[in-house]
């Protein structure tokens, strides 16, 4: 078992009536719910390594990315929120005590990935590692996605707390988008969007759906 598995919900190759029982793997905590997620390797595995291992359980942000993305277009939103956050706290917490980013983490620890007592991967690793800050903060925390070419954008508010973007990057045009507080995930979001050219944007939060027209 291995989250390349998880590549077919991106090759929509999952037969509908074992969608359930494949996706349930990643909420397992015996398999890949370790406390950083999700692990290349699941944790009942006589080849999972608890500190990383390099390939043999080590987190690394593309394989996440692979994964979020597989379950967003299958429509487990809620599960890709939550293991967003798992992950984005985890490399936070290396971020703070090591003051960059690295190639991969340890699953079980706050700390790079370790394979035989030794750090087995790089430092300053902005390459895939800058998933984690970006592209995995901005859709799957934040829940915006755009699709600058037809002029839409969707916003899948799921954190009550204040939250947004300066300049976010619409194309090849900066927005401002902003989320005001809530008292429960099922308020409906106060949204603001500004924005030099026409944008329609799909608002989602748990108690409904609306579309907000900017310029248009």
């Amino acid at each position: 078992m291995s989250i390349a598995a998880y590549w077919a919900l991106l090759a929509e190759v999952v037969p509908p009536e074992r969608m359930a029982r494949f996706i349930a793997h990643l909420d397992n905590e015996e398999e890949f719910k370790r406390p950083n997620r999700v692990p290349t390797m699941p944790a009942n595995s006589p080849y999972y390594d608890p500190q990383g291992g390099y390939w043999r359980g080590a987190i690394w942000a593309p394989t996440n990315y692979m994964v979020l993305r597989g379950l967003t277009a299958n429509h487990y939103d809620a599960m890709a929120h939550e293991i967003a956050c798992a992950c984005m706290a985890h490399a936070t917490e290396v971020f703070k005590s090591t003051g960059t980013l690295w190639e991969n983490y340890c699953p079980e620890y706050p700390h790079p990935g370790v394979r035989d007592g030794n750090w087995m991967c790089a430092k300053d690793f902005v390459g895939w590692s800058g998933l984690f800050p970006i592209s995995i903060l901005y859709e799957y925390i934040f829940g915006v996605r755009s699709d600058p070419v037809h002029g839409r954008l969707t916003w899948d508010v799921r954190l009550t707390d204040a939250h947004g973007i300066v300049d976010y990057p619409f194309g090849d045009i900066p927005v401002t988008l902003r989320c005001e507080e809530r008292a429960s995930t099922e308020d409906e979001p106060i949204i603001t969007i500004e924005a030099p050219c026409p944008i329609e944007a799909e608002i989602i939060w748990e108690g409904g759906r609306k579309i907000i027209q900017v310029n248009m």
